[in-house]
């Protein structure tokens, strides 16, 4: 045909003078004509729609749009942007699908953007930035809806309903359509809902979550604040994606089906009306950070029995939680502010077999009265971990595979009378124990004395009326450090005058210090320009040049010094690695004074992150190298 070797041309070209053609065809039955006195552009024919040049009358002045019965299809593009289409659009019913952009950024549109029943396909950014719609009504067969396509329509306003048989809804789809109300109902045929699809809408009424949906993404209803009622995460539903709900405004409770299996940082952040008893099927695996985070009216919990790590801020403000909080045997690793601020009371049992107490992990539980045992499987307890926590009493206990406890770990704890540490407790922070105003008694029982800040000190470990004791002849684990520190640095690759600043990967390096995991939790390592400085303790421990090829890759990217002291031997060279989320990752390794090999691991995340594959998130319990 005719039309498949030539195209689309116009009858009448635009020429060299850049004349607006006036007529042309755009279709194999299919002609436009425009009428430049009543600017009127009228598309008359039928079948598909094909412009032979994108953006065809998007520099059209259209006061009057006609698009004939017969027509059905709208071009890719066809009015793209064209700011002087107005009035109220009509189109034909024998419409079957409306291509991309077609008409992307026509904010001169008005009154109702009704689709006829016989539409089944909008692609993605077809309406996108039509701020002047006041009104939608979707068409009957609708099946699929591309990405963007009613995005920023923030003209619309009254209720949207979504037609039973709909397939897929794109990234964005109504994503700021804050004049939306009343009730979201996704239908069931739904199987598909893109991120972003109704964050920051305007409903007003309740949400319904189509049977179809196995996953709910990245935050698809995030910060929709006006939706109430219960919600009801459906029974196929496997994943909750970061953010997907995070700041609504549901009132009611919340339901997550047996076999659900993530559910990711922020899901329902900020949700702060939504209440009653939190139960998280045993089925859940993963729970990201912040998952929960400030999510007030909570009153109780109940966690997966499988759960083998928590995450950072995963409940962290969800003051209105009371009873005993009940830990998973299962558990190993509980994140920086996990619980803190959280409302739990009576006794806080921790698990065994737990390895890390994350920093702030439970500060501020003002009502816990209790710590039972701590198990010996723990290695570290971090900064501020209970501060706080005032309505704790009694005495304390510190197992013998703990090496350190954190600046003001404990400060605040009123009620403590007493704190006896293992054998192997390396260091106490600064504050560690400040305002623990009944606490009478320290005793220190290996054969080494831990480091700690002293009255003298500016932030004691412990309160002034605290009588200090050690075993008759322990030595000091500070002064065997500042020991091997003087001892001269084991021999090696001079590091030379010629240095790299930190650039591309070794701007991970500056910033936030890297903290030791593990039984090194009271070590810290600072790039400051082209030297690393240690810190034992939060104690100034030395420093060392260093230099690393910022332009090297994978296991490539290494950062050499001099040799640098730290803690229990000298370190030559640190592997640099990405982990989880923003986690930056630096691992060493290091003889001994016993003359054994050693792995020591830095990093500026929370300790959980050591322990999640990147590749999948999937939390996976080795030893982090």
């Amino acid at each position: 045909m005719l039309f498949n070797l030539f195209g689309c041309s116009a009858l009448t070209g635009a020429g060299k003078q850049g004349k607006l053609a006036s007529k042309g065809v755009c279709g194999e039955d299919m002609t436009w004509e425009y009428n430049r006195r009543t600017k009127t552009l009228t598309i008359s024919g039928s079948g598909e729609m094909v412009t032979p040049e994108r953006f065809m009358w998007s520099d059209y002045p259209i006061r009057s749009l006609v698009i004939s019965e017969g027509v059905t299809s709208i071009a890719r593009d066809a009015f793209y942007s064209n700011h002087a289409l107005r009035g109220e659009l009509k189109l034909p019913s024998t419409l079957k699908r409306i291509e991309e952009f077609a008409f992307y950024g026509c904010d001169a549109l008005t009154g109702t953007l009704a689709l006829p029943d016989a539409v089944e396909i909008v692609e993605g950014y077809a309406f996108t930035n039509c701020s002047g719609f006041t009104a939608i009504r979707l068409s009957a067969s609708l099946r699929s809806i591309g990405d963007e396509v009613f995005s920023h329509c923030t003209g619309l306003s009254g209720t949207l309903t979504l037609p039973d048989g709909l397939e897929s809804a794109g990234r964005c789809v109504f994503y700021d359509c804050e004049g939306l109300r009343g009730d979201l109902i996704l239908p069931d045929s739904l199987k598909q809902l893109g991120n972003y699809a109704f964050a920051r809408c305007g409903f007003d009424g309740i949400l319904r979550i189509s049977a179809g949906l196995t996953e709910i993404q990245f935050n698809t209803f995030g910060w929709c604040e006006s939706l109430r009622g219960d919600l009801v995460i459906p029974a196929a539903v496997r994943r909750i994606g970061e953010s997907a709900f995070a700041g609504c405004a549901f009132d009611g409770t919340l339901t997550l089906p047996d076999g659900l299996e993530r559910i990711e940082r922020y899901a329902f952040s900020s949700c702060k009306h939504l209440g009653g008893a939190l139960s998280i099927p045993d089925s859940v695996v993963f729970l990201g950070e912040a998952a929960f985070q400030s999510d007030a009216a909570l009153t109780s919990l109940k966690l997966p029995a499988g759960l083998s790590l928590i995450c950072e801020d995963t409940f962290s403000g969800c003051s209105g939680f009371s009873g005993t909080l009940e830990l998973p045997a299962a558990l190993r690793i509980i994140g920086d502010d996990a619980f803190s601020g959280c409302g739990f009371d009576g006794t806080l049992t921790l698990p065994a077999g737990l390895v890390s107490v994350g920093r702030g992990s439970f500060s501020y539980c003002r009502n816990l009265t209790a710590l039972s045992p701590l198990p010996a499987s723990l290695e570290h307890i971090k900064d501020l971990a209970f501060t706080g926590c005032s309505g704790l009493k009694g005495g304390l206990r510190i197992p013998d595979g703990v090496y350190s406890v954190g600046a003001s770990a404990f400060s605040g704890c009123s009620g403590l009378t007493d704190v006896t540490f293992g054998a192997n407790v390396r260091s106490v922070g600064a504050g560690a124990f400040r305002d623990c105003a009944a606490l009478d008694r320290a005793s220190f029982s290996g054969s080494f004395t831990p480091d700690y800040y002293g009255a003298e000190e500016k932030k004691p470990s412990f309160p002034e009326n605290c009588r200090v004791s050690a075993a008759p002849g322990a030595a000091g684990y500070r002064e065997t450090w500042e020991k091997a520190k003087s001892t001269p640095t084991p021999a090696g690759t001079d590091i030379g005058a010629e240095k790299d600043m930190p650039y591309f990967w070794t701007n991970s390096l500056a910033g936030e210090d890297f903290i030791g995991a593990g039984t090194c939790a009271d070590v810290a390592l600072r790039f400051e320009g082209s030297r690393i400085r240690v810190f034992i303790n939060g104690r100034d421990f030395g420093e060392a040049e260093f230099t690393a090829d910022s332009n090297a890759s994978g296991d490539d990217r290494i950062v050499r010094t001099d040799g640098v002291f730290c803690r229990d031997g000298w370190i030559r060279e640190l592997r640099f690695r990405d982990g989880y989320q923003h986690d930056s990752i630096l691992s060493a390794e290091f003889v001994g004074e016993d003359g054994t090999v050693r792995t020591a691991v830095f990093h500026t995340g929370s300790e959980e992150c050591l322990y999640i594959d990147i590749s999948g998130g999937t939390p996976v319990f080795a030893p982090p190298a």
